[in-house]
C-alpha cells in the first residue's frame, strides 16, 4: 500500500487503499478502500470511501464522491456529485 498524505487527517481512515495523494485538511478523510485517487484542497474528495481514478483540485471540490473516473477543478466543483457519467445525480 503506497500513500502520500500532508495535512490534518488526510486519508486518516484509509485500511487497504492505495496509490492514493490526499493533500489538504481533511481530503480524502473517508476512503477505506479506494486507490488511484488525487485529492488536492481542503475537503476534496472528503467522502470517498471506495471510488478509483478520481482527481479532484480545489477546496471541496468531489467531496461528496462515491463513484469513480471522475475529475473536478475549481472551488467546490461537482462537490454534491454521487454517480459517475451518465447516472451522475446533483442535489
Amino acid at each position: 500500500v503506497t500513500n502520500t498524505a500532508f495535512g490534518l487527517d488526510a486519508l486518516i481512515t484509509n485500511t487497504s487503499g492505495s496509490n492514493n495523494v490526499a493533500n489538504g485538511y481533511r481530503s480524502l478523510h473517508l476512503n477505506t478502500t479506494g486507490g488511484n485517487n488525487t485529492a488536492s484542497g481542503t475537503h476534496s474528495l472528503r467522502e470517498n470511501t471506495s471510488g478509483i481514478n478520481n482527481t479532484a483540485t480545489g477546496y471541496e471540490s468531489l467531496r461528496n464522491n462515491l463513484a469513480g473516473s471522475n475529475t473536478a477543478n475549481g472551488y467546490q466543483s461537482l462537490c454534491k456529485h454521487y454517480r459517475s457519467r451518465k447516472y451522475s445525480y446533483r442535489k
